[in-house]
């Protein structure tokens, strides 16, 4: 299955950050990698099966008990918010726009917001009447080439 290629931001100040490294080694890998694999606002589908299927899946010494225990932890410390929708375990990253505000692009979510979030979806780009790309931020309505 093909991907489309996301860029997002990591700032070197995670390395600094108190609140990650009380993850501990195994619980800051898996945050630092599970914000790659996040949508553009900063949404995940968060079961503990699912992270370890999808972010650490080569990694053995990492089970689902220890992204259980992380996801906890992070959630603790205020770097996730844990939420469900019906049957599905959801993932918001609490800072996702302190770190991904430089972004262009940003496409809505399929995952719902979780109480007292607000979306960023900016600047989608769309074809004018003659076939070049244009940008339209959807948030006013403006158009930019």
């Amino acid at each position: 299955m093909s991907r489309k290629a996301k860029a997002r931001l990591l700032y070197s100040t995670i390395s600094s950050s108190e609140r990650v490294s009380e993850l501990g080694a195994a619980g800051a890998l898996i945050y630092t990698w599970l914000l790659t694999h996040c949508d553009d606002q900063g949404r995940y589908a968060g079961s503990a099966k699912k992270v370890k299927a999808e972010v650490v899946p080569l990694i053995d010494d990492i089970v689902s008990k220890d992204i259980e225990t992380a996801l906890v932890a992070m959630e603790e410390n205020k770097l996730i918010i844990r939420y469900n929708d019906d049957k599905t375990q959801l993932i918001q990253i609490a800072d996702w726009w302190e770190f991904q505000s430089g972004l262009r692009f940003t496409s809505a979510s399929r995952y719902p917001t979780p109480e007292g979030w607000k979306d960023r979806i900016k600047l989608q780009p769309e074809r004018d009447t003659m076939g070049k790309f244009r940008y339209v931020d959807t948030d006013t309505g403006e158009i930019k080439d």
